[in-house]
Formats: C-alpha cells, sequence, structure tokens
C-alpha cells in the first residue's frame, strides 16, 4: 500500500474524553512523526487528522509537512517510522512513528 506521495509531517496531539490506547495514563498529549500516503499535501493532512482522532485524539498542530521520496528520507527523520513505514500494514494510508508524550494541564 506505499504506491503513491510519500508525506511525513511532525503531529502534536492530545487526549479527549474518549477511550484511547495510545498515551499512557500521565501523559496529557504527544509530539511524533508521521507518514501519510496520498495523492497531495492537503489530502495527506486530512488522513493524518483522521487517523488521530479515530484514535480517540485531537489534533492541536500539524507541522514540518514534507513530501520524502524514499525510505532513506524517512530513516533519516525518525527510525522506529521507518521501519513502521516498511511494515505497511495493508489498507492503512497513515502510519506512526516514535511518539515523545508530555505531562500538562488541559481540557480533558
Amino acid at each position: 500500500m506505499t504506491d503513491g506521495r510519500w508525506w511525513v509531517a511532525l503531529v502534536t496531539f492530545e487526549r479527549r474524553e474518549e477511550q484511547q490506547d495510545i498515551l499512557p495514563d500521565w501523559a496529557q498529549g504527544a509530539c511524533g512523526w508521521m507518514v501519510a500516503v496520498a495523492p497531495d499535501e492537503d489530502i495527506a493532512r486530512a488522513l493524518i487528522v483522521r487517523d488521530v482522532e479515530h484514535h480517540g485524539l485531537r489534533v492541536l498542530e500539524i507541522d514540518e509537512e514534507q513530501e520524502v521520496f524514499g525510505e532513506d528520507d524517512i530513516d533519516e527523520i525518525d527510525d522506529h517510522l521507518g521501519a513502521n513505514f516498511r511494515d505497511f500494514e495493508p489498507g492503512k494510508q497513515t502510519v506512526w512513528g516514535t511518539i515523545h508524550c508530555y505531562k500538562g494541564e488541559g481540557e480533558v
């Protein structure tokens, strides 16, 4: 399913009231790199938002969006993202890399 254009973005997200299995109990939110396979940047952004929200989280920011042209480009950004990209699940359009959690007060 990795046919198409590859877009990476640094995504910051936080918990909502819904159950989720991404963030540990102590974390308010996190940021990390994601890849989307999409024909253009706007669709890539929409796919990332859809995936994050599907996991019961809220996107706060999508930053440093860029098209990449090979697995080496992805590895340079985040090794974990590169490994997950190479193991892309059939039917998926996005993949997550390493996330860095943060504590903080906010809407829960």
